[in-house]
């Protein structure tokens, strides 16, 4: 039997295996279907598409933790309706702390302080990005700067959908992971901000 026909509990199976060909048949499986939900409530693609790579990529990162009591399916629109409550709560309170923030600099009008604060973001989110491997920054730029949907990006670079997912990936991963340590939570906030410029 094709590795494609199996059931998602012997795909899954076959992932506590470390069988990466089960784990993109799943991805494929499911991957269109959790992103139109998602679409539905984030309305924005970019989010949308990045969300649903972060649970997928916690399906393969827990397939030795995961134990399904019924079908997938169900599992994963459960855990991918989770992702967007917590997603539009993090949001609600970045829009917040953004206001603040315009409320504490106003009639201060690119104070000094404002200008040093945006000057370190800027910087320490440039050194971050100058460490990426140049294919997978390329990638990270495209998307996040020029806008390019990750079909355009594997498009206009020769790369698989899949590759270019797992790039953005990784650079969301590295960016979570590295800036935190560096900056307080107000220059956080400023720095989100300067990535999504």
């Amino acid at each position: 039997m094709a590795l494609k026909d199996l059931t998602d509990h012997s795909l899954l199976k076959k992932c506590r295996q470390d069988d990466q060909s089960a784990y993109e048949i799943l991805f494929e499986r499911y991957f269109r279907r959790l992103f139109n939900f998602t679409l539905h409530y984030i309305k924005d693609p970019v989010i949308a598409e990045e969300l649903v790579m972060d649970l997928m990529l916690m399906l393969w990162k827990k397939r030795h933790q995961i134990e399904l009591r019924g079908d997938l399916l169900p599992y994963l629109f459960g855990a991918m309706r989770n992702t967007v409550i917590s997603h539009v709560r993090k949001r609600a309170i970045v829009t917040t702390s953004l206001e603040v923030i315009h409320n504490e600099f106003t009639g201060l009008a690119r104070s000094a302080d404002y200008d040093l604060y945006s000057r370190e973001a800027e910087g320490i989110y440039q050194q971050k990005l100058n460490k990426l491997s140049p294919q997978r920054r390329l990638v990270f730029e495209m998307s996040r700067f020029e806008n390019k949907s990750y079909a355009e990006i594997a498009g206009q670079l020769n790369l698989s959908l899949n590759t270019v997912r797992n790039h953005m990936t990784a650079s969301l991963q590295y960016f979570r992971e590295h800036l935190g340590k560096y900056i307080d939570a107000t220059l956080t906030v400023m720095l989100l901000f300067l990535m999504k410029r």
